[in-house]
């Protein structure tokens, strides 16, 4: 047994119900390596689904690429490919869309109460989420970089947003 596992079995942290999970949607990335990154992260955190979205056209990763890095996630997280127009319907509609992207009028993640039920969307590593993606009731936000580098990886991004939503939720957890 490792030293986290060893921790972590006398820290109790209650899961998170599946009806309040976040749920985390990904717009064609490119590289299986951040795929399965996420798809650990996910499963740190306790989301409920797991979308890739990608273009007819676009390729579906090597799976065992993405796996390797994902570990035994893969296997714990519900997760699916699936194309632009599928979205909206696999998602409950409950939940509210949140746009993690460094764009004019998004608001900065530190000062706003994040939905309890959160669809939280990643763009691609290169040209991050498509500009005429917009769902109702949609929240952009970005995080604050006080650095010389103004960029993250998606999965870290991804993870500093997914904390401050357990932050700002645990209470309820």
């Amino acid at each position: 047994m490792n030293q986290a596992n060893k921790f972590f079995e006398r820290q109790r942290y209650e899961p998170i119900s599946n009806e309040r999970a976040p749920i985390l949607i990904a717009w064609h990335l490119q590289t299986p390596e951040n795929a399965g990154h996420l798809l650990r992260l996910a499963a740190n955190v306790g989301c409920r689904l797991v979308l890739f979205v990608k273009n007819e056209e676009e390729a579906i990763f090597k799976t065992a690429k993405m796996k390797y890095v994902a570990g035994q996630a893969a296997r714990q997280i519900d997760w699916k490919y699936c194309l632009p127009q599928e979205v909206e319907s696999m998602i409950p509609s409950d939940y509210l869309f949140v746009a993690l992207e460094t764009s004019l009028g998004s608001l900065n993640l530190y000062n706003v109460k994040l939905p309890e039920k959160m669809a939280l969307m990643l763009g691609s590593e290169r040209s991050g989420i498509p500009a005429d993606v917009k769902y109702t009731g949609q929240q952009n936000i970005h995080i604050p970089m006080y650095g010389m580098v103004k960029s993250m990886n998606v999965s870290h991004a991804a993870g500093v947003c997914l904390f401050e939503w357990v932050r700002q939720h645990a209470q309820n957890i």
